[in-house]
């Protein structure tokens, strides 16, 4: 069963399949790409959604938004 994870590129956030002879791991490697949240995800839908929860680079250093 393919699984979902959260990656940083070079391009920002993204969600990627991990298929199931794969680790979150071999996914990132390849794509060159930092884990950002690793889940296990089951679906699209609820990797996507946690990535929209993840904060962005203005709320980690502390800047409001208006």
């Amino acid at each position: 069963m393919t699984r979902f994870a959260v990656i940083e590129t070079d391009s920002g956030l993204t969600v990627t399949a991990v298929p199931p002879d794969a680790t979150v791991e071999d996914v990132a490697t390849e794509q060159h790409a930092c884990i950002a949240d690793p889940g296990p995800f089951e679906s699209y839908e609820d990797a996507y959604d946690a990535m929209l929860a993840l904060p962005d680079e203005e709320e980690e250093r502390g800047a409001v938004k208006e």
